[in-house]
């Protein structure tokens, strides 16, 4: 499925004896050029937090599986946006969603949690996503509401991406 305007994803391989930091920084530099972009980690400082676009209306976000960097850009103003990729055979994700679950299920998940801002901190189990004509949408318990999208990627990744409605801030 194709995102709507505004939206863009792109995947690259990571090459040999390189960061995954520098492939996806990369991607991100590609789709917006000229943007001056910052991770800071809020808990130590390190330069390893979620990215942010300095003096801009765009949001992004990063993933990385099976030795590929999927990057995400939103230039919709004010709406955070959340990339996952999973590899198709991962193991483990029954363990954090508490059944079994498909790699598409938890892409789902995780990119709702990116885009709402606080990841991981927030328990995956409570995150609902509903199937739609034109992509699915997604709650954390009940609340707020977000757009997604499954994208086809690179062969045996599973990706998707969603985007913050403004619904959880109180806008339309």
């Amino acid at each position: 499925m194709t995102p709507p305007a505004g939206i863009r994803v792109a995947w690259r391989r990571i090459p040999p004896a390189t960061a995954r930091r520098e492939t996806s920084r990369a991607l991100l530099a590609e789709l917006l050029p000229g943007a001056d972009m910052v991770s800071r980690c809020p808990a130590c400082g390190g330069e390893h937090g979620r990215i942010r676009v300095r003096g801009g209306d765009a949001a992004v976000s990063v993933s990385y599986a099976g030795g590929w960097a999927v990057a995400a850009v939103s230039t919709v103003a004010g709406r955070g946006i959340g990339v996952d990729a999973v590899p198709l055979g991962a193991i483990g994700l029954d363990r954090v969603l508490g059944s079994a679950v498909s790699e598409r299920a938890w892409a789902r998940v995780e990119a709702v949690l990116k885009a709402d801002g606080r990841g991981l901190t927030v328990d995956p189990r409570r995150v609902e996503v509903h199937d739609g004509t034109d992509g699915w949408t997604a709650a954390i318990d009940g609340v707020g509401g977000w757009a997604g999208w499954d994208v086809d990627g690179p062969e045996g990744v599973v990706i998707a991406v969603a985007v913050d409605q403004g619904v959880a801030s109180g806008e339309g």
